[in-house]
């Protein structure tokens, strides 16, 4: 099996650790599997990727919209060379410029979108592009059945659904001791600064919380375009030593393991990495139910809570509740990693299979083979 897989760059996002884990999975099957990015040429992949990945930048460093048009030309180039299987692409823009690249050639194009299409716009000309591409697509693989419903009449109807797996914690002796530190009275909140994430939301709900939440403090792991905006913003909260932006970490597991809460105050998401991780970890976890994802992946009261989008109010009401009950956040905490049975590797693999099988003309049958590309 060979496939050829694109994607904008290999940076911290979710996407990328997503198609960075299905790369090292499908290798050490002993596929053949090309990465291609459209950006960041010379950059280093900010996730582990395996040595037998053929990791191949096809950015033009060339300005707009002359980089569109000779990124088009380079991505067909590659997948005529490499005769694939089936190409993946992964994220808006890349998923419209693969499917232009790939137009009249035989090999099945499989897209991935992972952004509700209701808060991300991309803007006129894209999404008429977008209206013109997907019908192409072979398939359309959706991260939730709500972002199914949305995606479906782009591909009259042809969409999938597989969500992200989740990483199980590492396996350590001991986990070196974070700033967090080891009371385990910190709420934890992780994700790039911007203002999808809602981290303006967090502040304010801390500055709600009133006396008796006085020894807890929120820790903020990220770095983003919003932080001027929130440093303004924790600043004239009075929050103090409260709150802290504490930038990006190589590795979030030490935090996690380590703090009392975990909190997701986003205004949108599309399958979050953060929260599953999170709860894997076996934190209590508290999320706004923002489009979509979080209510596909928390069961209310049973191993997190949900509260409504943009309103600090309800977020301070709900971490007030878990801090005051040990109880509950045992119980939250003890529940939390059932996601790791729900959204192993192994099943999200299996979804993947049924899907390059069905793209092959050849469901039922466990391996496809042969090369169609012309």
């Amino acid at each position: 099996m060979r496939l050829s897989l694109v994607i904008s760059s290999l940076n911290a996002g979710g996407a990328e650790r997503v198609m960075t884990t299905l790369a090292n999975a499908w290798v050490a099957r002993g596929w053949q599997v090309d990465l291609l990015t459209t950006h960041d040429a010379g950059r280093a992949p900010h996730y582990p990727l395996a040595p037998a990945v053929g990791l191949r930048s096809l950015d033009p460093r060339l300005p707009s919209p002359f980089r569109q048009v000779a990124t088009v030309r380079n991505l067909r180039a590659a997948i005529r060379d490499a005769r694939p299987d089936a190409v993946i692409s992964f994220l808006n823009y890349t998923n419209i410029m693969t499917l232009a690249a790939c137009r009249g050639l035989a090999c099945p194009v499989i897209i991935s979108e992972r952004l509700d299409p209701r808060v991300i716009d991309i803007g006129p000309a894209w999404s008429f592009l977008r209206r013109v591409t997907y019908p192409g697509a072979k398939l359309l693989v959706a991260q939730t059945g709500t972002a199914a419903e949305l995606y479906g009449p782009l591909t009259g109807g042809r969409v999938r659904v597989i969500p992200n797996p989740v990483h199980a914690p590492a396996q350590r002796a001991a986990d070196p001791v974070s700033p967090v530190g080891a009371d385990r009275r910190t709420i934890l909140c992780v994700g790039r600064l911007q203002k999808q994430k809602g981290f303006d939301i967090a502040l304010r709900a801390m500055a709600l919380l009133g006396p008796a939440c006085a020894d807890w403090r929120l820790v903020i792991l990220g770095e983003g375009p919003e932080r001027p905006n929130l440093e303004r913003l924790h600043a004239d909260l009075g929050l103090g030593d409260r709150a802290r932006l504490a930038g990006q970490v190589a590795d979030p597991w030490p935090w996690l393991r380590q703090a009392g809460i975990f909190l997701m105050s986003s205004r949108s998401e599309g399958f979050p990495n953060a929260l599953t991780e999170a709860m894997a970890a076996g934190l209590p976890v508290i999320s706004t139910d923002c489009p979509s994802g979080p209510a596909d992946i928390i069961t209310p009261g049973v191993d997190g809570l949900l509260v409504p989008t943009e309103d600090p109010a309800a977020l301070a009401e709900a971490l007030a509740r878990l801090i005051d009950s040990g109880d509950l956040r045992t119980r939250l905490a003890a529940a939390a990693p059932g996601v790791l049975e729900r959204y192993s590797l192994e099943s999200v693999l299996a979804a993947w299979d049924r899907v390059l099988e069905e793209c092959n003309g050849k469901s039922g049958e466990p391996r496809i083979h042969g090369g169609n590309c012309p």
